[in-house]
């Protein structure tokens, strides 16, 4: 099993910029036990994949007594198909018929494979699974295919969600994360999602989700995370696991092909 990454590792290898002024003050959303980890140097969201979405992989369920461990753990070590995994999704699925996420895989072998109701898409314990298959695809390329019929459709799709102007204050992905690329919002740089729009240099921004976001006190999803801009952007925010949000979930990642994955990663 992996071992916590130190906090300064991780500011390194995920461009992160923490902002000494913001403190921790009485009724922010941090609580004392995650500013303390903070202060020693420990990632809350690594804490979280592996003692609570490590013990869920361990967790027999169902009728037949089933873990995901069961199927996918040989000889002590998780098999590298699925260590490696969270670097490829979305991806095309046979047993959907369609590109899913993560997410959704999981849920298709709870039903599958452990005869139980899944966890939902909004969960703490999918989130717990889905970051703990990203916890251990730390330092895997991400390699989103972008060439099958299927995921050409849904790449073209993610980029036509990322652009579409909508919501309150007719605005889309691309306005902040193109057009406003450079530009300070809520007192950080606006970067573009891919390695370089116009001159800027981009920060491969799917390399370090799932990430444990400070002022939410826990772990959040590239989905859940796209939820969140939504609510900011006046948007009706687009259900999780919806076509729409697994090509766009496709798109941003596609930008990302060949950086390593950070997960989790640690954000304001």
């Amino acid at each position: 099993m992996k071992r916590f990454a130190i906090l300064g590792a991780l500011v390194i290898g995920s461009a992160l910029v923490f902002n000494p002024a913001i403190s921790k003050e009485p009724g922010e959303a941090i609580s004392e036990e995650d500013w303390a980890l903070y202060q020693e140097g420990i990632n809350p969201g690594e804490v979280f994949a592996e003692e609570e979405g490590g013990e869920l992989f361990e967790k027999p369920m169902g009728p037949k007594n089933l873990s995901c461990a069961s199927c996918h753990v040989k000889n002590g070590e998780v098999e590298e198909r699925v260590a490696t995994a969270a670097a490829y999704y979305p991806k095309y699925d046979k047993d959907a018929g369609m590109i899913i996420n993560l997410e959704q895989r999981i849920q298709i072998c709870q039903s599958k494979h452990q005869n139980v109701k899944p966890f939902s898409l909004k969960s703490k314990e999918n989130t717990a699974l889905t970051t703990y298959l990203y916890y251990l695809a730390q330092g895997t390329k991400i390699n989103v295919d972008i060439t099958s019929p299927m995921a050409k459709e849904y790449y073209e799709y993610g980029r036509y969600v990322f652009t579409l102007k909508r919501g309150k204050r007719n605005l889309s992905c691309q306005v902040c994360h193109e057009f406003a690329a450079g530009k300070v919002l809520r007192m950080q740089w606006l970067k573009p999602l891919g390695f370089e729009y116009d001159g800027i240099k981009g920060t491969t921004a799917a390399d370090h989700w799932p990430a444990f976001r400070m002022t939410k006190n826990k772990v959040q999803t590239l989905q859940q995370r796209f939820q969140g801009c939504q609510k900011q952007a006046g948007q009706k925010k687009l259900p999780l696991g919806s076509k729409e949000m697994v090509a766009l979930e496709l798109y941003v990642k596609a930008l990302s092909n060949g950086a390593e994955l950070k997960t989790p990663g640690l954000r304001r």
